[in-house]
Parts: structure tokens; sequence; C-alpha cells
């Protein structure tokens, strides 16, 4: 068995992704193992997934596995697991070096550098920014990187031994229950829990600096990418890794959803990468075929689609312990579900319908206005000093998780 490997998480809609990821480590780094961990269930389909090792999240044993699936959206589940392979990968292989690649990166060139690193130190990250801008240029605010977090765990590289698996079991005992994308709790996913990492291990910890590791919209504005000779060179030396984080392939153009600064028009030099980065995805690895399957913690048990709202009235629940399902995707008798049910909580009138609403609700701006309208009238009715009280209370109670008040009937 190797001592190398690669691994990556994903849902059975990013599978075209993660298999990109994977080809491209087969053709630089034939001699390092790659893994993809199924942050999902395969349910029955083809995945075509045989030219690497699949693992299903629900194998692993995780204590807290139905409640880690039904509080956590699938960005947050997805990044909550990453400890536990990790975990699992040291204890079941005989990997000294494992190195955590986002399925939405490619690899370019040897990832020796990034081994040899792990020679030196424990664990190594990766800066969202390396350089100091006064006048700052970034397509991603420096205001955003702070709640998201110095570093990208898009990326992360941890060796066998002691420390190591210290990180590991501190990070896991932090995800099981803090692993959600919540600005109120200075919570973004996994991401921030790795802020303390220099400061609790010291010189234990690598923070890579190489331009070519990790390179993304959100540092473009600090790296110089040329394409010389059918090579990529990132201010000199060599692509290793590209995070084609918040890329929509349909629209690759644009590179980044996320961002509006740059495109293909200001930034032509990246058209040969993201191109053939997309023909890859759709000539070789399904993107179509897996884009549309179904996420199988999407829905409980009976198919009816669970609202977001609801993972975050079961985690006020949870933060309560006034009740105890053992598995909140049941909908049988003292279930969450009848207990939704029976506070008429849930919606299952259109499914498909309401996930249209969901996705285009920040483009309502006429609705926007009459409710701002609305609010200036209630204003001018009770006065500043009773609206201010209002606006703080509404600032607590617009979160589900302190709505608990809509559980009249306790199922």
């Amino acid at each position: 068995m190797g001592r190398k490997v690669v691994f990556t998480i994903a849902a059975k809609n990013y599978l075209g992704q993660a298999k990109a990821l994977g080809y491209s480590i087969k053709e630089t780094n034939p001699e390092v193992d790659f893994h993809i961990l199924l942050a999902d269930e395969i349910d029955g389909h083809d995945l075509q997934a045989s030219d690497f090792t699949l693992v299903e999240a629900k194998t692993l044993g995780i204590k807290k596995f139905h409640e880690m699936a039904f509080k956590y959206n699938v960005v947050e589940y997805s990044t909550s697991i990453k400890p536990f392979y990790l975990d699992h990968l040291f204890k079941n292989y005989e990997y000294d070096k494992i190195l955590y690649l986002d399925p939405d990166m490619v690899v370019y060139d040897n990832l020796d550098y990034l081994y040899e690193q792990l020679d030196t130190y424990d664990a190594i990250l990766t800066p969202h920014i390396i350089k100091p801008y006064v006048e700052y240029e970034g397509a991603t605010s420096e205001e955003e990187l702070l709640f998201v977090g110095i570093y990208n765990l898009g990326f992360f590289g941890v060796r066998r031994g002691e420390v190591g698996n210290t990180i590991i079991q501190w990070w896991k005992a932090k995800l099981t229950d803090q692993c959600f994308a919540d600005k109120a709790d200075a919570l973004h996913v996994d991401q921030r829990w790795m802020d303390f990492l220099p400061s609790l291990y010291g010189s234990n910890v690598g923070i890579l600096r190489h331009p070519g590791v990790n390179t993304a919209f959100w540092n473009m504005h600090e790296r110089e990418f040329t394409d010389v000779d059918g090579k990529y060179f990132v201010d000199g030396q060599p692509l290793l890794v590209y995070h084609f984080s918040g890329l929509v392939p349909e629209e690759y153009h644009k590179l980044c959803r996320k961002q509006t600064k740059y495109s293909l028009d200001n930034k032509p030099e990246y058209t040969r990468l993201f191109k053939e980065y997309v023909d890859l995805m759709n000539e070789k690895c399904g993107l179509q075929a897996h884009k549309d399957m179904h996420y199988t913690y999407s829905s409980y048990k009976n198919g009816v689609y669970i609202v977001p709202y609801q993972r975050r009235l079961y985690r006020g629940i949870l933060n309560q312990k006034s009740h105890n399902f053992a598995n909140p995707f049941e909908i049988g008798k003292n279930s969450f579900y009848e207990l939704l049910d029976n506070n008429k909580l849930l919606i299952i009138d259109d499914n498909a319908k309401y996930a249209k609403l969901q996705k285009s609700f920040p483009n309502y701006k006429a609705m926007f206005e009459k409710a701002n309208k609305g609010l200036k009238v209630l204003k001018k009715l009770i006065g500043i000093k009773r609206y201010y009280m209002i606006m703080r209370y509404l600032g607590v109670q617009s979160r589900f998780e302190e709505q608990m008040f809509l559980f009249e009937k306790n199922g």
C-alpha cells in the first residue's frame, strides 16, 4: 500500500468534479492513491467510480451520524466529516502523509513539494491571501475573508504522529456540533476552527506561501498567472493545485459565481485552464449525469423535502435537550417529522416550487421594498424607542434556533 494519499469529499451531484480531481492526480502523480468520501448514499445509482476508492460516510461508524447529516446542510455536513476520514485513513491504512483537496480542485504538477513539507511540519495550511495591500484589490472583500477564516480548508495536509492525531481528535470534537455556516456564532464550517491551529501548535504547523498552491479567484489579484508552452505558472512558479471554487461549468467564462470582478474578458490568460477543466468534466467524468442526482439527506424517509429552517429548528431542540430523536429522518410515531406535523411546520405542497422560491428569494426586491415601507409606518406609530426594542428582539428571534415557541404541541 502506498504511503501517500489524497482524498476528497463530495455528494453524488458533485462527483463529476471529484472524478476530474482524481484523474488529474492519476496523470500527474500516479504513485499517489486517491479516495472519494461520499457525503451521501449511493441509493442504487451506478456512479461509475471504479477508477477510485469510493467510501460512503455512513460506513465510518460516526457516533452522531444521523444527527450531523440532518442538522447540517450539504456543505456543512461534507466539511464536518473531514477529520473523521483522516482518522479512518490513519487507522486502516499505512499512509504516513495525507492531503485533503476539495473536489473542485485540479492537480497540475507533481505534489512532492507538498508531501515534503510534511517532513518538517505535522500539519500544513494555505492562507486565502499572502500579500498585504493598503488599497485592497481582491474579488472577495477582506471582511468576507475575516469571516470565512484566514486559511482555506479546501486544502489540508497532516502526517502520522502524536501531534497529527491530537489535531484530528480535536477537530472531530469541534465539527461534531459546531460546523455550521453561521455568522451569528462566528462559525464558517470547518475553516474558522483552523484559525486556532498556529497558536495551538506553533512551529508544528506550516503555513504555505507557494503561489501555485490553492490558487483561486480570491487571490487572483495578487498572483500573476501565465501559460508558457502548455505549462501553467503562478508568479513564475509551477501551478500545483488550482481551486475552481464557485465555478458554474455552463458559464465558465464568468470564472466564479461568487464574484463579478473577473471574467475571461479581463483575464484571458485563464481561458485554456478553464475550458480544459470543463471539457474534462463533461467528456470523462459524467458531469451532466451526476449534477442532478438526488442528495439522500435532503429529504425525510418519505421523500418530503427538508426545508432549511427545519434543520435549524432541530438544532434548537438539540441545544435545549428537549427531545431525543435517534434518527431525525424517520417519519413514524414520536419522530421529529411528527413533531413538525403536529405544529403545522411542514411544507409538503410542492417541493420543487419551494426550492425554486428559496433560490430566487434574494431577487424579491419589490417585496422587500414593501416590507421596508411597512417598517417605516410601524416606527411612526409606536415611536423610535419601542421600534428599537422590537428590532433588537427580532434580531435574536429571527434565528430559527431561537423559535422553540413554535412547538406548542410536543407530538
